[in-house]
């Protein structure tokens, strides 16, 4: 239903002359208010978009911020569409008000009925962009060249296709009962405000037939969907299709799919017959369909056929889940040896499996975690998140050892060293990383290392301590900038020194950072962006920051890739190599 206004001469868009003085200054100050927030809005829309565009850039990954921005504005504007029934419900008012209020309760109205309708329609729209990965994941599919058992098809349609088509299912349907419930809604304040009861005229249930009919068919389009989901299903004896699904929701979904393409066709023809029994009549056929056949008629074969003969049923469905599940974990080419067990210990046994053995973890993270913190962060303003395992050449054999990032910690300076200048542009980063084997200690019950400490010239070397031998690795660069802690923003090569590492005569020495990470904040522009985004008023006024300094942000390591590749599933652990 859309509007014409040519055809209602009688409702002039203009409020001149028609709103009371003491309505009109609330009225221009409401309207003036509206278009502050909506101008700001925009504007810290307009802000996010361009600093994520430069975020992006620097990494390299400007097109993947590209094409989710692309695909996120495609679906908004998809969402955008609702109805309106405004014109429909016009007629002769009878309730007896002033000519100036009448006026003023059409225009309110009318612009409520506006608003609304572009309220919700940003609520869709922004349901729909916020689901843009299942999109690109459809758009970008590519099949795996297995089919499954009952319905022949590739299993990249249940992993890639089958989502979108539930997602665009059951937004359409929400878009379209909505749409339904904000028509009746708009009926009954027209009806209202003319002072008149709810009619049931030939427009309302025209439009009423339709969106029912619109529902019904895209309800149905669920239960043909919900055909192919039954390959997902968890109602059997094992995961995937089982005896019931196959025997009776398939063949109850089928049906219903019918039942309610059926019932769409008699909401339609409703909509040119003076009563709305075939509405009603088909609401009520397709519900009571819905119980005797999606719930009774499963439960029931579940019950009476099934459980008395489970395993003959399900047989032929657990065999092919057992198949299935060996090929998507590549075990479908395994071949089976048997080993004889000897639970005997020998020293043979032993020697011939010394690499083993010296790699037996003795130490657990949590309260290795705390040594380190105890005795290895130097500095009051480096921390340890925590001790990971990893795997390293030492002295030319492979050992197993636990090792954790010193990270920067500038909240646990001192309350007066708290600054901005600190924070944010002399620590900015931790150093090096303590490291030691597995299974061995000191004497006193402390871990043996690797490596340790903060070497007088700045680099850490990973070796096992033996005199005269050569370190198997030397990391001469040990900053890190990048990790688990490192939660706030920092601002690197600006005329501030960043502190570094202490040298053997005592001294503190700083570094200027002169890597590329981070987005360059020389410009005016970008600082006036960065401080807004960031509520910081210091980056704009600041003269420390140079036409060579970086603003580096999200520098959580978990953070940071999922912001470029959310499509990933990440280890909760991240551990640095």
């Amino acid at each position: 239903m859309a509007f014409n206004f040519q055809s209602q001469p009688d409702f002039p868009l203009d409020f001149k002359g028609a709103i009371p003085a003491q309505l009109g200054g609330y009225i221009k100050w409401g309207v003036v208010i509206v278009a502050i927030i909506a101008v700001f809005a925009i504007a810290t829309l307009a802000r996010s978009i361009y600093t994520d565009w430069l975020w992006f850039g620097e990494l390299g990954f400007r097109s993947v911020f590209v094409k989710v921005l692309t695909t996120r504005v495609l679906m908004f504007l998809a969402g955008v569409s609702l109805y309106f029934a405004h014109k429909v419900s016009q007629g002769p008012e009878e309730i007896p008000l002033p000519p100036q209020i009448r006026d003023v309760l059409r225009r309110l109205i009318f612009w409520g009925t506006v608003a609304g309708a572009m309220v919700l329609s940003i609520i869709f729209g922004v349901v729909a962009a916020s689901h843009w990965e299942i999109f690109l994941r459809f758009s970008s599919a590519s099949d795996f060249g297995i089919l499954d058992p009952l319905y022949s098809r590739d299993v990249a349609f249940y992993v890639f296709d089958m989502p979108m088509y539930e997602f665009l299912q059951s937004w359409l349907l929400g878009a379209v009962v909505v749409t339904l419930l904000a028509t009746l809604g708009i009926y009954f304040v027209n009806f209202s405000y003319r002072g008149v009861g709810i009619q049931l005229t030939p427009g309302l249930k025209a439009q009423v037939s339709i969106l029912a009919a619109i529902a019904m068919l895209i309800f149905g389009a669920g239960m043909w969907l919900d055909r192919w989901a039954l390959v997902l299903s968890d109602q059997g004896a094992v995961f995937g299709a089982s005896y019931t699904d196959i025997s009776a929701r398939r063949n109850a979904l089928m049906i219903l799919t019918i039942v309610a393409a059926a019932s769409a066709v008699l909401m339609l023809v409703n909509a040119y017959i003076a009563k709305v029994r075939l509405l009603f009549g088909a609401i009520i056929l397709f519900a009571v369909l819905a119980v005797v056949l999606g719930v009774v008629w499963p439960n029931a074969m579940q019950r009476l056929t099934v459980r008395p003969n489970e395993y003959a049923k399900e047989q032929v469905y657990i065999d092919r889940n057992i198949e299935l599940t060996r090929q998507a974990f590549g075990l479908s080419d395994v071949s089976e040896q048997l080993y004889p067990v000897d639970t005997t210990l020998t020293v043979e046994m032993v020697s011939e499996n010394l690499q083993t053995i010296d790699n037996i973890r003795l130490w657990d993270h949590g309260p290795l975690s705390d040594v380190y913190r105890q005795i290895q962060l130097i500095r009051p303003y480096y921390d340890f998140e925590d001790a990971d395992v990893d795997r390293y050449t030492v002295d030319g054999r492979p050992r197993q050892v636990m090792l954790a990032a010193r990270e920067v910690a500038p909240d646990k300076l001192d309350e007066d060293a708290q600054t901005w200048v600190n924070r944010t542009l002399r620590y900015t980063h931790g150093f090096g990383v303590a490291m030691s084997p597995v299974t061995e200690f000191t004497a006193e019950g402390r871990p043996e290392f690797f490596a340790k400490d903060i070497p007088q010239d700045g680099t850490i070397a990973v070796s096992s301590g033996v005199p005269d031998a050569e370190p198997d690795t030397t990391v001469t660069n040990p900053r890190i900038y990048y990790g688990e802690k490192t939660l706030d923003y920092v601002i690197v090569n600006s005329n501030t020194p960043e502190l570094d590492y202490q040298a053997a005569g005592g001294e503190l020495l700083s570094v200027q950072y002169d890597g590329d990470g981070g987005v360059n904040i020389g410009g005016f522009f970008r600082r006036i962006a960065y401080a807004w985004q960031f509520t910081d008023i210091n980056i704009l006024i600041t003269g420390e920051i140079t036409d060579d300094s970086r603003l580096q942000y999200r520098r959580e390591i978990q953070e940071r890739v999922s912001t470029v590749a959310p499509f990933l599933r990440l280890d909760d652990d991240p551990y640095i190599v």
